[in-house]
């Protein structure tokens, strides 16, 4: 549960990280399960196997909500192969918002954005996920210039980790990397029209999601130099 918002839950259980809410936040997203801009109250992200190929990943999603018995009308769902007991948690309380992020990483599928390279149709897990759940208001141009900031600041956290892809340059992400910015559009609270790194609510993106994604990246090498 984090500190500074009691409303908002976080469990491991069954293959699955839960984020559950209290009351519905309003999303923008690139979740394979109600992607786009959604109302949500549960937030998943399914660990499934590395090898786990689908052609239809979101119905591969919807079906697993529904055995779960969450309410797939108000979940975001996503899915990956990294080890979600690795992930990292960070919040912050800041200029009129309270901010928790969750960052999971795997850079198996490492890749880097602008560069030719071989595509494919079937869903490959791997993946960098990150959720972003503000407790505040945004404008709609706000909520897309968070997701611009936090993809920034997981390219900047790649970098600095020196991860490669396959040609040998440093990568900006994996190829089925997915983010989920959730805001609970406090009426009592200012709207933040803007989300880019000179902005308050932008900085602390910045800053939450680099720090989630190195943190995450980071212990997933320390596990696998234990091992």
């Amino acid at each position: 549960m984090p500190r500074i918002w009691p409303g908002l839950s976080i469990t491991h259980a069954d293959s699955h990280l839960l984020i559950r809410s209290d009351r519905a936040l309003q999303t923008v997203s690139s979740a394979l399960w109600n992607g786009g801009s959604a109302s949500a109250t549960h937030f998943v992200n399914w660990r499934v196997p590395l090898t786990y190929r689908s052609d239809d990943p979101v119905d591969m999603v919807g079906k697993q909500l529904d055995k779960w018995g969450y309410p797939v009308d108000k979940t975001i769902g996503l899915a990956t192969a990294a080890k979600l007991e690795l992930g990292s948690v960070i919040e912050e309380i800041g200029d009129e918002f309270d901010m928790v992020c969750l960052a999971t990483a795997g850079t198996g599928n490492s890749s880097r954005a602008g560069t030719r390279r071989k595509t494919f149709s079937a869903y490959q897990c791997c993946t960098i996920n990150v959720f972003i759940f503000i407790e505040g208001s945004l404008s709609p141009a706000a909520m897309i210039n968070g997701i611009i900031t936090a993809t920034e600041a997981k390219a900047a956290a790649l970098q600095d980790l020196a991860i490669h892809e396959e040609s040998g340059a440093i990568a900006t992400g994996t190829t089925t990397d997915s983010a989920v910015l959730a805001v609970s559009q406090n009426p009592q609270r200012p709207v933040h029209p803007f989300a880019g790194p000179a902005t308050t609510v932008g900085n602390a993106i910045g800053r939450l999601v680099y720090g989630a994604v190195y943190e995450a990246v980071s212990g997933q090498f320390q596990r696998e130099e234990s091992i």
